[in-house]
């Protein structure tokens, strides 16, 4: 039997970088030399890491064939992709016919999860996960913070060689604090002047230099006016790849963000991470990581700051984080 593990996912960011940290406690992750990964969201360059994490898109591997039925031949590539491995299912559950039709590619061993949060249970969502995976006889540790972080950002020494290639390697470098004030929705990002408001107190009162990241979600919906005026207070980086933001959080010496898949990768990289928490539900979808320190807060009773204090942010930064 490999040692190596597959996963299948299918989400966003967030999302998958959750499923990585939880791939990283499964039995032989240690031993493995790198986890394969079949996702349509690229995560960034993770070859440096050990065990390395290694991505393949799906085009062309036939993945529809999991959603269908009848008793047509699976294709060759998905496969050859399956057979053998140890396959870890964020596509569906044991009971949906994805993971009857993975059977048929006869895996090693087969362990299917439903990745939607389940209604009313307040448990952190890999919780949430493990429990289905228990059921199936796989026994998963419990996911401390500190080790599922350890396993990437204890050879985190071996990414810098890309970071330097990046295109935001001034941010690497220099070492700064980076901001990401964007996610999926504007409803769950925290007002921009107040993650402006954090960065000019971090550079008034702390002496760092601050750095802003937005993504092409921003570009696209936010009003250009509002990212110039960001443009003309801070550096920005505009809709980097996903192997320039991991350089850029990789390298990062504090990163701040909403609950966004950035503000997941920083974490599972190992950058001290503040993340900022307001229509979602921090016990449920709060990062993963070594040094994390998250702020929750209510827009709907504060819609202004949320109930949270930029200067509290601050605070953070060198007490905590």
């Amino acid at each position: 039997m490999t040692d190596d593990w597959l996963i299948l996912h299918a989400g966003a960011l967030g999302d998958l970088v959750l499923t990585i940290q939880l791939a990283l406690r499964l039995p032989g992750s240690c031993a493995a030399r790198h986890l394969r990964l079949i996702s349509r969201t690229n995560p960034g360059d993770l070859s440096h890491c050990r065990p390395s994490i290694r991505r393949q898109s799906p085009e062309g591997l036939g993945l529809h064939w999991l959603f269908g039925e009848g008793d047509d031949p699976p294709p060759e590539r998905l496969l050859g992709a399956v057979r053998g491995a140890r396959v870890l299912n964020a596509l569906g559950g044991p009971d949906t016919a994805v993971h009857r039709r993975l059977t048929e590619l006869a895996p090693a061993a087969l362990y299917s999860f439903d990745p939607r949060p389940r209604d009313g249970v307040q448990r952190h969502i890999t919780e949430q996960w493990i429990t289905q995976l228990e059921a199936q006889g796989l026994r998963v540790p419990t996911l401390r913070a500190p080790s599922a972080s350890e396993r990437v950002a204890g050879l985190l020494r071996l990414l810098w060689k890309p970071v330097a290639r990046a295109r935001g390697s001034d941010a690497v470098r220099n070492r700064v604090v980076v901001v990401h004030p964007g996610s999926g929705g504007r409803a769950k990002c925290w007002p921009l002047r107040c993650f402006t408001e954090v960065a000019r107190r971090l550079q008034r009162e702390k002496q760092h230099s601050v750095h802003f990241v937005v993504g092409h979600v921003e570009q696209e919906t936010w009003p250009a006016d509002e990212l110039a005026a960001l443009a003309r207070e801070f550096p920005l980086l505009c809709g980097p790849s996903p192997d320039e933001l991991v350089a850029v959080v990789a390298g990062a010496r504090v990163f701040i963000g909403n609950d966004a898949g950035p503000t997941h990768l920083a974490a599972l990289l190992g950058t001290p991470t503040v993340a900022i928490f307001g229509p979602t539900s921090p016990i449920i979808w709060r990062p993963l990581g070594q040094n994390v320190r998250v702020f929750a807060g209510d827009p709907a009773a504060q819609p202004d700051d949320w109930g949270i204090a930029p200067a509290d942010v601050v605070h953070v930064i060198d007490e905590d984080v």
